[in-house]
């Protein structure tokens, strides 16, 4: 090998094309390929190039090779990353931020030969190279992994055990949904590195809650940094599940304004990176390293450079950085950075399309890719365009939904109005001809893929990957149809059996579907374009009643229950009001990814949207509607009764009720019982925060008795620093779910919900 000669990976997985550009780029002199790597790349591309077979060992010299000439500042590797005008940009990492980043790592691990650490990820992705030379550096041993690894949570500790591995690194997302399996980490793992993605609120509180003995460590860093440049070990219950930590030895991080200025502390700013970890530039791509590799006018280093990471942050009281996202149309999905932009590029070449953008929506594991496209109406749109895109792109780069538009919405200034595309309907998707589920099998299982893809209608030819699937998402569809159906599918049969009808042909049913009615997210009306209503339970911790509202509303305005989890005889219940807030916050955010957030609390619920509105608005997410159905923010009325029997359950939730509903009181009443308990325990402990927004106030105006008079605004002013608009509803406190008060309600709600939308 010559001096200076870098290490550049390809994915036999990406598509021809765009391992010829990377090929023609970055110009090796030499591939290592197998018969497959040689049949992906093609012969052409290989023309005039040196090709070694790794399968077939060459003639090793018998001493060591001597390199004078290389230096530190040489190049170690050039990897490629998504690029916003449709080609992908390689990323020039030299061997001091290689050797710098391995140094931290392997002294916050406490690295030794004793250990064995599980290679997770692909040789195309940049946390490869934290896996495999970390490790061979200190003499400790490489487990590598198959795809048989990613069958479940149990399966995959069982391997570690197995295989002694006693250190992972893994993607945020996949460790998140091994946790929620709720499954014990192997005990030979001591430590596990997570990273590529925003830890969830709801990860983090599974994980706290397990016990878990190995270290957990969470970890930021952009591809044009070497791997990692920020690292927090998780050891306790934290408000800031945000946290990404402090810089590791020889990187400094900035926080700047738009003026390139200092931000103070607490305030948010765009995070800049310094130091020994970050890259020479781009490969052949001068004028944009000279945009995002700018001088470093803090350092004393007269040729120091930091890279502008378009990420946003701001620093915590304690000195840990915060992570609040991006500030374009850069995303991260299940670990993988991508620029919409090229996504974009690659539509407008196909010869229907006009105009087209893209979005990331849903939170997690759950976030995808969503199309929108200006082009002539076809029914085989969807299925067209993604057969365009996927030829061009990664997997990770595919839309699962591809929505038709006459034209895209824009604002009164001419800029795209973001917030008026729609939501994707059953056409959006890569669908077959429909046909209905046949037998419990399928017919489960297309339940289960509807939810999980949000798909309305799933046929018995629909295939799971080009509905939107992907292996996080397999990997929870295993689970669920685990519990629903008793059947193990392995993740290579779904891999060879995609299609709903076939999978189905190799499993069998064992047991009955378990009743939804207790979700915790209820759809009472999901379907419409419009940001949902999101209707928090009162304290029976039902929301069925929030029916009645659907039919005062707009059609297309979506609307949504929150119940309280132990309703369903598995989960448990909240321990507090502000974590059943967080937890509801996670639930709304897999239908409405962001802000505006419309919320509405009847009673105990008052309470409960009250904590959620002030814990999005911490965390920069607008909440355009507060409404609060006659609640207090303290521990007052019927609050002061600290234990509720099986009369007060019937004059709550059953008295109002017809038919059916009344007989199904006894059960209703062993269904909630202990959550109702324990929502009455919670109030006595609930401390209200002051939110900054108005609040829409309903008030009961007619007593329940000589004891308790109707509820003064003026108890929320401390609480509310904006107006609190009140309307009077003739009818006792436990009665606003009549009919008549209802359609009162639900008449205001939905002037103010136009409004709001007209804005």
């Amino acid at each position: 090998l010559k001096a200076g000669g870098a290490y550049v990976p390809l994915d036999p997985a990406y598509p021809g094309a765009r391992l010829a550009h990377i090929l023609t780029d970055a110009a090796p002199d030499i591939v290592l390929a197998d018969a497959a790597g040689r049949a992906a790349l093609g012969e052409a591309a290989l023309a005039h190039r040196t090709v070694l077979d790794p399968n077939t060992l060459p003639k090793q010299a018998d001493t060591n090779p001597s390199l004078p000439a290389l230096t530190s500042c040489h190049l170690a590797y050039v990897i490629y990353t998504s690029g916003s005008t449709g080609i992908p940009k390689g990323v020039l990492v030299q061997h001091s931020s290689v050797v710098n980043h391995g140094i931290v790592v392997a002294q916050r691990l406490e690295l030794s030969s004793r250990d064995r650490l599980l290679q997770f990820s692909s040789l195309s992705f940049d946390a490869s190279v934290e896996e495999i030379f970390c490790t061979l550096c200190y003499g400790a041993t490489l487990v590598l992994r198959t795809d048989a690894w990613l069958a479940d949570a149990k399966q995959f500790w069982d391997f570690c055990e197995a295989n002694r591995v006693s250190l992972v690194d893994l993607p945020t997302q996949f460790w998140a949904q091994l946790i929620q399996e709720k499954v014990a980490v192997a005990n030979s793992v001591r430590a596990i590195l997570i990273g590529g993605d925003t830890l969830s609120v709801s990860a983090q509180s599974a994980w706290l809650a397990g016990g878990h003995q190995a270290r957990l460590l969470n970890t930021y860093g952009p591809t044009e940094t070497t791997i990692i440049v920020t690292i927090y070990e998780i050891v306790g219950d934290s408000d800031h599940w945000r946290c990404i930590g402090r810089p590791i030895a020889n990187t400094q991080i900035y926080l700047l304004d738009s003026y390139g200025q200092p931000v103070p502390l607490g305030a948010v700013g765009e995070l800049y990176i310094g130091g020994a970890g970050v890259a020479r530039g781009y490969l052949n791509r001068p004028e944009l390293t000279a945009e995002r590799f700018v001088h470093d006018p803090f350092s004393r280093d007269p040729n120091a450079r930091m890279y502008k990471t378009g990420d946003l942050a701001r620093y915590l009281p304690d000195g840990n950085l915060e992570f609040l996202g991006r500030n374009d149309h850069q995303v991260k999905i299940r670990g993988f950075r991508i620029e919409l932009g090229e996504i974009e590029a690659r539509l407008v070449q196909q010869p229907q399309v006009h105009e087209a953008v893209v979005l990331a929506m849903g939170e997690g594991q759950d976030k995808r890719l969503v199309a929108y496209v200006v082009a002539e109406p076809d029914e085989a749109l969807a299925g067209t365009f993604r057969t365009h895109v996927a030829a061009t792109l990664p997997e990770y780069m595919v839309p699962s939904a591809f929505v038709r538009l006459d034209a895209l919405p824009l604002t009164p200034n001419g800029k795209l109005d973001r917030r008026a595309l729609p939501a994707p309907d059953a056409q959006a998707f890569a669908h077959q001809a429909y046909e209905a589920p046949q037998g419990e099998c399928e017919t489960t299982l297309a339940e289960i893929w509807s939810e999980l893809l949000g798909v309305e209608q799933v046929s018995r030819h629909d295939n799971f990957f080009a509905l939107g699937g992907h292996s996080l998402l397999a990997v929870q569809m295993i689970s669920r149809s685990r519990t629903a159906l008793g059947i193990s599918i392995p993740m290579p049969v779904l891999f060879e059996a995609p299609t709903l009808a076939v999978l189905a042909q190799r499993v069998s049913a064992q047991e009955n579907v378990q009743d939804e009615s207790f979700a915790v997210l209820l759809p009472i009306q999901p379907h419409g374009a419009r940001p949902a209503l999101f209707c928090v339970h009162p304290v029976t911790g039902l929301s069925w009643h929030y029916r009645g509202l659907v039919s005062h509303l707009e059609a297309d305005q979506p609307i949504y229950g929150l119940q309280a989890r132990g309703l369903d005889g598995g989960s448990l219940p909240a321990v507090t009001i502000e974590a059943m807030a967080i937890d509801y916050i996670q639930q709304i955010r897999r239908i409405q990814p962001c802000g505006p957030y419309y919320l509405l609390g009847w009673s105990f619920g008052g309470k409960v949207v009250h904590s959620m509105a002030t814990q999005l608005e911490q965390q920069g997410e607008r909440v355009a509607l507060l409404a609060v159905l006659d609640a207090t923010p303290d521990y007052v009325q019927w609050d002061n009764k600290p234990e509720i029997n099986e009369d007060d359950f019937y004059h709550l939730f059953v008295r109002h009720a017809a038919g059916s509903l009344s007989e199904a009181g006894r059960y209703l009443w062993e269904k909630t019982r202990a959550v109702l308990q324990n929502n009455m325990q919670l109030v006595q402990r609930f401390s209200p925060r002051i939110y900054s927004g108005d609040m829409l106030f309903f008030r009961a105006t007619m007593a329940r008795d000589a004891l308790t008079q109707p509820i003064s605004p003026e108890v929320w002013q401390p609480y509310v620093m904006g107006n609190i608009e009140v309307y009077d509803i003739a009818c006792q406190h436990y009665d606003m779910e009549l009919p008549a008060p209802t359609a009162q309600i639900g008449c205001i709600l939905r002037h103010k919900l136009n409004v709001l939308q007209a804005a």
